[in-house]
């Protein structure tokens, strides 16, 4: 291979990873909204948010709240191109790992107290506060769909139900639609979208609920060099 081969190989690495990147701090930080990518029914028949009843905010409430662990595949799109898929693990309250297929070198880890991105192959963890991310809603020991967020658009169909939710802080700033599966009720997919318009949308597929996690997939550790056997 040529030099000049090499560092177009390079180039065309670099500008992938800062793609994955791109998108995977979408979803860490943006509060987005959600879009359907044919793995779930489009709504038909919506209604409006101010028709969403309380009791279906106390179901959707509910199903989260006694949601103790998660273990799914799911697949990872954004609307600027960008593309990945692996393995996510959740353990309310608080704690959630996502772990992307290669090549992607990219960890998502929240502890129960931070958020944490993590680029391995640049050895570099970035920490957010976990509240300030949309995984907070879903996480939070106390789940509220009328505490710091509000439900702006709400729509239902025989099989589906969509919930897009804004931070009552910070409108602006996008909003995050959860989309479940009614019978039984199951969470399947959220879709971020940025102040920008940027959608990244995360399908699950493969869930299964209430099974036992290793506790050490919620730790994180950064590895330095001399570290490495």
């Amino acid at each position: 291979m040529t030099k000049n081969s090499q560092t177009n190989v390079h180039t065309r690495a670099q500008k992938s990873r800062s793609a994955l990147a791109a998108v995977v701090i979408t979803l860490a930080v943006g509060l987005g909204a959600v879009t359907s990518i044919a793995f779930l029914p489009q709504a038909a028949h919506a209604q409006s948010a101010s028709k969403i009843s309380p009791d279906m905010t106390n179901k959707i409430e509910s199903y989260l709240g006694n949601m103790t662990t998660l273990r799914a595949d799911f697949v990872q799109i954004s609307s600027d191109g960008g593309a990945a898929e692996g393995k996510l693990y959740m353990e309310r309250p608080g704690k959630m790992r996502f772990e992307y297929n290669p090549p992607a070198q990219i960890l998502l880890v929240s502890t129960g107290h931070d958020f944490i991105y993590y680029d391995k192959e640049i050895n570099a963890p970035t920490y957010f506060d976990i509240d300030e991310t949309p995984a907070g809603i879903i996480l939070a020991e106390n789940v509220s769909l009328t505490d710091k967020v509000k439900v702006v658009d709400y729509s239902r169909t025989a099989e589906t139900i969509r919930v897009e939710l804004v931070r009552k802080s910070d409108p602006g700033a996008g909003s995050v639609t959860l989309v479940f599966a009614e019978k039984p009720m199951q969470l399947r997919q959220w879709i971020v979208t940025d102040p920008t318009g940027i959608e990244t949308t995360v399908t699950l597929f493969n869930t299964e609920e209430g099974v036992s996690l290793d506790p050490e997939l919620f730790k994180f550790e950064r590895i330095w060099p001399n570290q490495r056997n």
